[in-house]
């Protein structure tokens, strides 16, 4: 009778072992996947292209309408004025170009001031003002002010920024709709015309661009902005530290010359390589076979078993790191080529994360391994639950696990 309890009591303590062993086994496996797994890695992006590459040339109706301190004595119609522009310039990056812009054509203000108030040079004399002289020979009252009519022409060098990529880097590079910032400096000049003198400035520029990309060479584009410059811009004396403005909207086309586009180069710090390195070498020291690729087991696995690993994805995103997590979703599906009747249920983990979420990661999954290792979909099922709960483990609450389907 003793002999049969401690008979009893051995297979009771090598049962209890065994299990003891196997759910350690499970958790050294989990400790090893979540630590694979969870290697963070700094990448930067460095764009690169040969300096002939990514040239584009524009040009634009546009309209403007001169904003000094007087020129609120014209109706805003009245002071709107027809030009046009030309533009060439580069992309260095898909955030920011270069670029060089001339165009002009005429301005349209009122000058409220008496007569004389403009500079004095050879063909102007004291108290005698040519442009009001002009003005009275068309006929005008100039007794309160009069017209301001210019030719005038700018060249400008602006820097521009591409506004949607400062907040979201999704489609830098192919994206129907663009938008741009830009700021610049320009040389202003008027010409002699009406009786104004001619007479040269610098101005500061600022405004933003909208652009739709009819194809990869054409697109269509309209901007806004402002030129701010010197109030004796348009020949006035005593001003003192005001400014005039320059106001312009113009809609036009562009065409792309050259190639186009970047190479892409992908930067990463050593330690993070190494990080990296260590990680994909764990892989291959656990699970090579010889004269085999990757393998996630090496023998099948029991229905409902676990299987290592898993997808661990950014917290509360339903994106993960595409360089590490691929390796896992490979050894996942060379278990499902290895055995061919073998059905996976993809369980998005809701430890920590909404049910909504949890099912959209699994869905992902399954798509890829659908998609791009041809896994027929009907040894796919997706489940949601709590996976740290039922199986005692921890460390998975962002990620996509696998188990042994029925």
């Amino acid at each position: 009778m003793k002999r049969i309890a401690i008979l009893i009591l051995l297979a009771v303590w090598c049962g209890l072992s065994a299990s003891y062993a196997q759910d350690e086994n499970i958790r050294t496996e989990v400790s090893k996947t979540i630590k694979l797994d969870t290697v963070e890695v700094d990448y930067k992006t460095r764009y690169t292209s040969s300096f002939v590459d990514n040239f584009f040339i524009e040009a634009d109706f546009a309209g403007r309408m001169l904003m000094g301190s007087d020129d609120s004595g014209l109706s805003f119609g009245k002071r709107m004025r027809p030009g046009f522009s030309v533009t060439v310039g580069k992309w260095f990056h898909p955030d920011f170009a270069v670029r060089l812009n001339f165009g002009g054509n005429s301005l349209r203000g009122w000058s409220s001031g008496a007569t004389g108030i403009y500079n004095v040079n050879n063909d102007w004399v004291e108290g005698y003002d040519p442009v009001e002289e002009y003005w009275k020979a068309q006929g005008v009252d100039t007794r309160n002010g009069y017209k301001q009519d210019m030719k005038y022409y700018e060249l400008n060098a602006d820097f521009l920024f591409d506004l949607y990529n400062v907040f979201h880097s999704a489609k830098r590079l192919d994206r129907r709709w663009t938008a741009q910032g830009y700021v610049g400096v320009g040389l202003l000049r008027v010409a002699k015309y009406h009786g104004m003198d001619d007479n040269t400035k610098v101005g500061f520029r600022i405004g933003v661009v909208g652009n739709y990309n009819i194809s990869r060479r054409w697109g269509a584009h309209l901007s806004v902005g402002g030129t701010m410059t010197d109030a004796n811009f348009t020949g006035e004396i005593g001003k003192g530290n005001r400014f005039s403005g320059i106001f312009h909207a113009s809609v036009g086309l562009s065409y792309r010359l050259g190639k186009q586009g970047y190479r892409v180069i992908r930067l990463v710090r050593q330690s993070d390589l190494a990080a990296l390195n260590n990680a994909i070498e764990l892989v291959r020291n656990e699970h090579t076979i010889p004269g085999d690729t990757i393998e996630v087991v090496k023998e099948r696995m029991a229905p409902g078993s676990l299987l290592i690993p898993s997808v661990v994805f950014y917290p509360n995103e339903n994106e993960f790191n595409d360089e590490l997590q691929q390796v896992n979703l490979f050894r996942i599906a060379r278990y499902m080529m290895r055995y061919k009747d073998a059905k996976i249920a993809i369980v998005g983990n809701t430890g920590n994360t909404g049910e909504h979420l949890a099912r959209n990661r699994a869905q992902k999954i399954r798509d890829i391994l659908v998609n791009k290792y041809g896994i027929f979909p009907g040894r796919l099922s997706i489940r949601v639950y709590d996976v740290n709960a039922k199986y005692g483990v921890s460390g998975y609450d962002q990620s996509v696990n696998f188990t042994v389907a029925e």
